[in-house]
């Protein structure tokens, strides 16, 4: 089972911007300062030439009136020489538009890819050399408190992504945070964290989310669980268990376009349901988080 390599999905900080300070403090130990509010702001980084930078997600921490910081977060799952570029405009664009200071966050997938990302980007002028604060697997918390899961899903799924596959309190913390996130997360959170684990861990996982021997708090079981894995154990005894994963994750592209608000045509559908091939449909999901329609998946 190949893993979803390509992002960590960055709609963990769109959905929960209070991540971006908790991985500030907790994981990169940034000095931050006092603020009261943190709230989502716009990603897009324009200016008066006809060129639209796009930050993958940007926040703003305010004490009271005032903007104390802005974080700009890149997902990066591959070297890719054109963000020396633009990651130095996207700060300094966030900051003229802020007026405060700006930080860069780089979530990585893996930990070649944050090395690369951790690579200091001289801008040229004296001085002016740009490091990115880069999150790499390694450097995610270890998330196994039921209370910590609860107050924090988005946090939780990270840790589950990193470490499911050798500590499986991870995985107990996030049967917890699925229960305690959004309707409109959950699958997608689950299947997420579900396509980075190895087999052995993707069995605890699936036994702990099992209708059987979990009390849930929530309908998630219901709608989505119990009916989920009962369609998927007959869609492996008919087409085989790769296919049947196959379909699962085909199922978790239209519901992560549809959770966006898109209406999903019988072509886009069709097109989406009809693909067998594992890798692709795996790509597809983080792209799904991002696209401006649901017919740009293909492209």
């Amino acid at each position: 089972m190949p893993s979803r390599s390509h992002e960590i999905p960055l709609r963990l900080v769109q959905n929960q911007p209070a991540l971006a300070p908790v991985l500030l403090r907790e994981v990169l130990d940034y000095p931050l300062p006092e603020y009261s509010e943190v709230a989502s702001t716009s990603e897009a980084l324009t200016n008066c030439d006809p060129k639209e930078w796009n930050v993958d997600s940007a926040v703003v921490l305010r004490q009271g009136t005032r903007t104390v910081l802005g974080v700009a977060v890149e997902s990066q799952g591959r070297a890719d020489p054109d963000k020396h570029y633009s990651w130095p405009a996207y700060l300094g664009l966030l900051r003229g538009r802020l007026r405060c200071p700006v930080v860069l966050v780089v979530l990585c997938p893996d930990e070649a890819a944050a090395r690369w990302c951790a690579r200091p980007v001289d801008v040229g002028h004296p001085g002016f050399v740009l490091r990115p604060l880069v999150i790499g697997p390694d450097d995610l918390p270890v998330v196994a408190e039921v209370e910590r899961a609860r107050e924090l899903p988005e946090l939780a799924v990270l840790s589950a992504r990193a470490h499911g596959s050798g500590d499986v309190r991870t995985l107990k913390a996030l049967v917890e945070a699925l229960d305690a996130t959004a309707d409109r997360n959950r699958a997608f959170y689950y299947d997420y964290v579900l396509s980075g684990l190895n087999e052995a861990a993707r069995r605890e996982l699936e036994g702990l989310m099992s209708v059987e021997t979990y009390e849930w708090q929530s309908d998630f079981a219901r709608k989505y669980v119990g009916i989920g894995r009962e369609e998927g154990r007959e869609e492996g005894r008919e087409e085989g268990r790769e296919e049947g994963r196959a379909q699962g994750v085909a199922r978790s592209v239209i519901g992560v376009l549809e959770a966006r608000g898109f209406t999903v045509s019988d072509q886009v559908r069709a097109r989406i349901r009809s693909c067998t091939d594992l890798g692709v449909l795996e790509a597809w999901v983080p792209k799904a988080v991002t696209v401006q329609a649901p017919e740009d998946l293909f492209d």
